[in-house]
């Protein structure tokens, strides 16, 4: 049975930390606190930490659409924002980490509290710790350890895997974990929510509309914007945790660079306003988090979207419009005063074994129902409005009353996802009929195949009035309503009133679609692993722990994830040599940028360059922008920020260029300016790894 901290470690935290309790609000406040409610200062430990997990940016896949997107370059780097909340009462505590990915893949999370373990001992593991992605859709791919995931990583390649991009992954959690970690001291939580209005939409009407339940909601999707404020004792602002349910596909699928997409943008946007210094020890971090988004995606559309939803052909422009919806209703909710959370901070978690798992009659609103072996249907191969497949004939909506699979079939053999897995495993190993699936007609059989992992985590941490659920799916609108309202129905005797929905977490397992909206199959049902019943066994499962934690019990695990860290993996060969001309140097200045730009306008300079995979620059910048000051030169822009982009290219076997662009925002000060590049180059005699840097001419901006 799992309880969390132990008792002798909340005893040994409050002997040091009760004492300045008891000076500093008196012996009434500090009772009020030991019986979990009130509110005054220094309510918690807190402390926030960020930290760079961007992988390769060129010759690598991008996640998300499936699509064989190769990286060419960066947009904005991906960073782990994280949070570490202790009660100094009973002292325990919960890390909470936002990173920008496309999924938190199992593989991550259970090298990261190996890590946590190994450093920390017993004080951080799963129970405790929530791993979330933003799901970004232009971020590295290749992180996982199951092959559905490796497979729908692959570049034009078609290899998959990235270690790079995993060991970038893992050790920036980590260190970001660490930071807050050491910033830990007293502090207070405000909670506030307000709704975002016209910044999204359903991409599934149909399914939507088929839940019985689905008007007892004015929207068709999850308009509430719910967010956390953290304050030390001593006033400083430390930071914003956010969710709101969006896809972050405003940057399409044939774009080619690594990037953070609209929440990657408000997180910079509102941590520039308070002036974070991401290589400081401590700043101030924001992190915007995603929630029940599965059928949600933007009013405003992307480039590449399905007809009735395309946004601008500019990509970036596409970004700024959803980053700066979010950011806006951000900073507004940050301006008011919230709800102070008290002194009560618990947490459940569960592995779940979900191939056979009994879904109780309560929740399935008949007879006991199991879980089916995972799988994937056809209409996963359409996509959905905002990356739409591109294989004629494949349609959402294909069930085994409408669909001739034989053709259907036919059909995918000839997907980008089909010759990825006849490249990894010489032949086509189509999904068999199983009538637990139905009305899904299965094309891959990912569960019999061991292609998912069939072990999930499911947790439930609550600090005060707020619960936050963290679930490895992409959890639909009205399926999102439901298992909320079985939290918030178990937990309301303890004080909680707010519940909200972390989805991605912990590991990933495709879509959670309502039984209703399976039914119709459209993208998400067909993406839902378990068959019908999947979302009935996720509010029983999300109940049971909060059960579980109202009775302060303990829960027990029904499986043990398995650890496939050590298996062979087939990824793309790495950097052999870097080249160049017989008169040029790495850094040498192809094309300088113009004499002068008016703002608004795009500098451009081209460098002789080295492979970017040669070193990732972590916690660095392949570019910067500088403004002359004087006799001094100031840093205006480096690759994480929105208005530059990092652009490789390859020239015949070695050569490589970069082209560095900066887009002259309007507020830009008029002056002196240049475009700096900083890479690594390999030699092909030793094999050593060498610095190098280049610097343009000067301009004008006017």
């Amino acid at each position: 049975m799992k309880h969390g901290i132990p008792a002798h470690r909340g005893l040994t935290t409050f002997a040091r930390h009760g004492a300045n309790t008891l000076a500093r609000h008196g012996l009434v406040a500090a009772t009020l606190a030991l019986t979990g409610h009130g509110a005054s200062a220094g309510e918690f430990n807190i402390g926030t930490g960020v930290y760079d997990i961007t992988g390769p940016v060129a010759e690598t896949g991008l996640f998300g659409y499936v699509a064989q997107q190769e990286a060419d370059g960066l947009h904005m780097r991906l960073r782990a924002r994280a949070f570490i909340i202790q009660s100094p009462t009973s002292g325990k505590r919960v890390v909470y980490v936002n990173a920008d990915l496309g999924a938190m893949f199992q593989s991550i999370k259970l090298e990261v509290v190996k890590k946590l373990k190994a450093k920390y001992g017993t004080l951080y593991g799963h129970d405790n710790v929530m791993l979330a992605a933003t799901h970004t859709h232009s971020g590295n791919a290749g992180h996982s350890h199951y092959a559905l995931y490796t497979l729908a990583s692959a570049d034009k390649s078609l290899f998959g895997y990235s270690s790079q991009a995993y060991h970038a992954a893992v050790n920036g959690i980590v260190a970001a974990i660490d930071r807050a970690h050491q910033n830990l001291a007293p502090g207070s939580i405000e909670l506030v929510q307000g709704d975002l209005l016209g910044a999204t939409r359903n991409r599934s009407v149909l399914a939507y509309q088929a839940n019985p339940d689905a008007y007892q909601s004015p929207h068709d999707t999850n308009k509430t914007m719910t967010q956390l404020k953290f304050r030390k004792d001593n006033g400083q602002e430390v930071g914003l945790l956010n969710w709101f349910a969006i896809h972050p596909t405003a940057l399409s699928m044939l774009q080619t660079k690594i990037s953070s997409d609209s929440k990657g943008y408000a997180q910079s946007f509102f941590e520039r306003s308070k002036a974070s210094d991401y290589g400081a020890r401590e700043t101030f971090v924001a992190a915007f988090s995603n929630s029940d988004e599965g059928d949600v995606v933007s009013s405003h559309g992307n480039a590449h979207s399905a007809p009735g939803y395309e946004g601008s052909p500019d990509e970036y422009a596409n970004v700024e419009v959803d980053g700066t919806r979010q950011l806006q209703k951000a900073k507004e909710l940050y301006a008011q005063t919230g709800q102070r959370l008290y002194d009560r901070l618990d947490y459940r978690h569960q592995w779940t074994a979900m191939n056979g798992f009994v879904v109780r009659p309560e929740f399935t609103k008949t007879s006991a129902k199991t879980l089916c072996t995972a799988a994937r249907g056809y209409s996963m191969a359409a996509g959905g409005e905002n990356g739409p497949g591109s294989i004629p004939g494949m349609y959402e909506g294909m069930t085994h009353e409408n669909t001739n699979l034989a053709t259907a079939a036919e059909l995918f053999l000839t997907s980008p996802l089909a010759g990825a897995i006849l490249f990894t495993f010489n032949v086509v190993t189509l999904g068999a009929d199983d009538p637990c699936q139905r009305p899904k007609p299965n094309m891959l059989a990912t569960g019999a195949l061991d292609w998912v992992p069939e072990v999930l985590p499911h947790q439930v941490m609550v600090v005060g009035p707020l619960a936050i659920i963290g679930v490895p799916y992409e959890v639909t609108t009205v399926s999102g309503r439901r298992i909320r309202a079985q939290v918030l129905q178990r937990l309301a005797g303890q004080g909680v009133t707010t519940a909200v929905i972390a989805g991605l977490s912990n590991s990933y397992s495709g879509y959670l679609a309502t039984r209703e909206e399976y039914q119709l199959q459209h993208y998400e049902g067909a993406s839902t692993e378990y068959g019908p019943y999947a979302s009935a066994a996720v509010e029983q499962i999300v109940g049971d722990l909060s059960t579980a934690l109202a009775q302060g019990s303990g829960i027990n695990d029904t499986g043990t994830p398995l650890d496939k860290s050590n298996e062979l993996r087939l990824e793309r060969p790495g950097v052999v040599f870097d080249d160049k001309p017989l008169f040029q140097s790495f850094g040498h200045v192809l094309n300088q940028p113009a004499a002068s730009y008016a703002r608004g306008a795009k500098a451009v300079a081209t460098f002789r360059a080295g492979h970017p995979k040669n070193n990732l620059r972590t916690q660095d910048t392949f570019l910067k922008v500088e403004r002359l000051n004087g006799s001094t030169w100031d840093t205006v822009a480096n690759d994480w920020d929105f208005e530059t982009t990092y652009t490789w290219r390859r020239e015949g076997i070695a050569y490589s260029r970069v082209d560095v662009e900066w887009r002259i925002p309007p507020t830009a000060l008029p002056g002196t300016y240049r475009i700096r590049h900083f890479g690594h180059w390999k030699s092909g005699w030793t094999g050593a790894i060498s610095a190098y840097s280049g610097t343009s001419r000067t301009f004008q901006v006017n």
